[in-house]
């Protein structure tokens, strides 16, 4: 796309919609769009919420599924120069009022089974169908302008403390992203990228943009077919999936794996610690990984491995656009033009912790090899990641606290070869509990992925190391 001009670029979407007007942009089950159609019911969204005051920053949280037309309504708020603030689908839906006012959330965009279900909010509330009421071209014009400069997503990511923190990114920084990506992992307008990840997390944004960028088509997953039987229908070529999803893949019958191998270009693997016998199995089994390490605050990918390593597992190297450093303590340190615009403050300014020579320190303890590669050894802090999902125990530890009764309590990770890590909970209480009395109490608070599998009487540091 050599049309790009400074600090602004036409919508991707919008380019293609001229160029090829119709090849397949979504695709879900048997329902197709082309990239024309896309560009006008994006341009009908943008005429529908501006209808209701949204404009230049507005904040709109986003309930995202990864269905239609989630995907378009993302791209009509950076189309506005609005903010796009999804909301992790495991939160309680009664916690999602709050969750709205922290982001500072004037509008909410929900699927129309949600209304019923959600308390009453101060945010103007709209459901998916509203934005697609009346759908017909429209004689009045929005530019199918994106500015690099314009902040784009708001979102809650795990910090170092007990509270999680919103990270925000700006249009450029997503861009950078994708570009970098696809600069070694080629998409062609042939390929399918399956939107095998959620919207509320870095790394199903990344998948829209790369495709969008390339031409190439996203497939909406339906969420009732399995993950094996959706690759083979819909003949998808690349695939981004956590160790908890390739774990579930390679459960699949021999000869369904066989046929998978033949059809994905790519796996780009990530997310959580990759094990290193999971990691043999898909190469034993033919398919095409590529272990990555990235983060929200870099805009998802950091650094792909692109030709296998052995007996190590290595992350690979820095994609264009990013710089990764090891520091004298070993902390992996990176910076950027992925590098997010910080953390979002409740007085509406960014907090964005650097080094005097502007690296961001990831927590990460690692090493890095020229020939060889990144590799991630462990964390500086107690974070930990389950499922894909990263959980910060003294959040967890917080909330129980809170709990009459409860004197001290420890939140330990243990293994699991589905998930990678579990929370386990330790407590000390000056009254007996029954677990089931402790999990409802967490409900009301804390997404299901962070609420302990199991709970145990606190009785020294000994044994909670021993776990």
């Amino acid at each position: 796309m050599t049309h790009w001009i400074m600090n602004t670029f036409e919508c991707p979407i919008s380019f293609h919609a001229k160029s090829k007007p119709d090849h397949l942009a979504l695709l879900s089950g048997n329902e197709k769009w082309s990239y024309k159609d896309c560009d006008n019911i994006i341009h009908h969204i943008c005429h529908v919420l501006k209808s209701k005051g949204v404009k230049l920053g507005s904040r709109v949280g986003i309930y995202p599924t990864k269905d239609f037309p989630t995907p378009l309504i993302f791209f009509a708020l950076f189309r506005l120069q609005a903010i796009a603030c999804p909301l992790n689908g495991y939160f309680p839906l009664e916690t999602i009022p709050q969750k709205l006012d922290e982001l500072g959330a004037t509008y909410f965009l929900l699927p129309d089974e949600l209304k019923k279900q959600i308390s009453p909010m101060s945010q103007f509330v709209l459901p998916f169908s509203k934005l697609l009421e009346n759908l017909h071209p429209s004689t009045q014009t929005i530019e199918p302008i994106l500015h690099k400069d314009a902040l784009a997503t708001f979102l809650f990511t795990s910090g170092t403390t007990s509270f999680p923190k919103i990270a925000a990114h700006s249009i450029g920084n997503h861009y950078y992203s994708a570009l970098g990506s696809n600069a070694h992992l080629t998409l062609e307008e042939s390929d399918r990228w399956l939107l095998s990840l959620p919207l509320y997390h870095i790394a199903g944004i990344a998948i829209l943009f790369r495709c969008f960028l390339s031409g190439s088509t996203v497939i909406l997953e339906n969420e009732k077919s399995e993950l094996s039987s959706i690759i083979i229908k819909q003949k998808v070529t690349h695939l981004s999936l956590i160790p908890t999803q390739l774990y579930r893949l390679l459960q699949s019958d021999s000869l369904v794996l066989n046929s998978i191998s033949f059809q994905i270009k790519h796996i780009l693997l990530g997310g959580a610690q990759i094990p290193l016998d999971l990691y043999r199995k898909g190469i034993e089994v033919g398919l095409r990984l590529n272990p990555t390490y990235g983060m929200t605050e870099m805009s998802s990918q950091i650094t792909t491995l692109f030709t296998p390593i052995s007996p190590i597992l290595s992350l690979g190297h820095a994609l264009p656009y990013r710089e990764v450093s090891i520091s004298k303590e070993g902390e992996i340190l990176v910076r950027g033009k992925t590098l997010f615009q910080g953390y979002a403050d409740p007085l509406g300014g960014f907090a964005l912790p650097l080094t005097k020579e502007g690296w961001f320190q990831t927590k990460d303890l690692g090493k890095y090899c020229p020939k060889k590669g990144l590799q991630v050894l462990g964390r500086k802090d107690r974070l930990f990641i389950s499922g894909g999902e990263n959980i910060q125990p003294e959040e967890i530890e917080r909330i129980l606290a809170t709990m009459n009764g409860i004197v001290e309590v420890r939140i330990v990770p243990v293994a699991d070869k589905e998930f990678g890590f579990r929370p386990v909970a330790y407590i000390k209480s000056e009254k007996k509990f029954q677990d089931q009395e402790i999990k409802e109490y967490l409900e009301g608070y804390l997404p299901k992925f962070k609420i302990p599998i199991s709970y145990h009487e606190m009785k020294d540091e000994h044994t909670l190391k021993r776990i």
